[in-house]
């Protein structure tokens, strides 16, 4: 069992049967976590070198700090917006239609775009963040990662039951899409939803057939698992 940041992860390559379980979150609950939301919103705001934690404690309304250091913080900030890339997976996949893939496909999309961009299009403020740290080649990195052992372990086995798998390496041709959707949007900021859905659907192989909703699939999500 690897270690990647404070998130689990059995990955190993060329296995299909790799991921975390939709409940191994490590976000700070409680007193710490109030702390480093306080911290979140003032390096969003004024940037990490201006943000003291003197500033952090009276932000969250505390006068005790709980963690041994500013870089304990950031590192607890960055786990958190790991977890918002990671909720937004699973969010999605608990609101998908049973067959309608092209439009779950769609929502994806949409989804992911959200991660990145704010409602004007603009970079959100945890890219700055991640830009001002210089860290944020290495946190896409373990993002993804992350990402697509959600996706791996809550999409792609439900998508398996209904459907034949075109592709091998399952696990690695995630990651080389998702690397591949934010290629994309770096280089051409304006590219349609459609041309990367029809990205997805071409590098994965996916089967954009709608399908009637079988007996046992009354309780499972659809969109790309069917």
């Amino acid at each position: 069992m690897k270690r990647l940041g404070r998130r689990r992860t059995s990955y190993e390559p060329i296995r299909n049967d790799c991921g975390t379980e939709a409940t191994d979150s490590h976000r700070a609950i409680g007193r710490e976590g109030d702390l480093v939301q306080a911290a979140r919103k003032l390096y969003e705001t004024y940037g990490v070198a201006a943000s003291t934690i003197t500033a952090m404690t009276a932000e969250a309304g505390m006068t005790r700090y709980y963690f041994p250091d500013k870089e304990a913080i950031t590192q607890a900030v960055l786990d958190d917006y790991v977890e918002d890339l990671v909720e937004s997976v699973l969010v999605w996949n608990e609101f998908r239609a049973f067959g309608d893939t092209r439009g779950e496909l769609r929502n994806y999309i949409k989804a992911f775009r959200r991660c990145i961009f704010d409602a004007e299009g603009e970079y959100r403020p945890m890219v700055h963040v991640l830009q001002e740290l210089g860290v944020r080649d290495e946190f896409t990195t373990r993002a993804i990662r992350e990402t697509v052992d959600c996706i791996n372990d809550n999409v792609f086995v439900q998508y398996a039951r209904y459907h034949k798998v075109e592709i091998d390496l399952v696990y690695e041709m995630f990651v080389a899409n998702c690397f591949g959707l934010l290629g994309l949007v770096k280089v051409n900021p304006t590219i349609s939803d459609d041309t990367l859905m029809k990205v997805m659907e071409q590098i994965l192989r996916l089967d954009m057939a709608p399908l009637p909703v079988p007996e046992d699939a009354a309780d499972d999500a659809g969109g790309i698992t069917g």
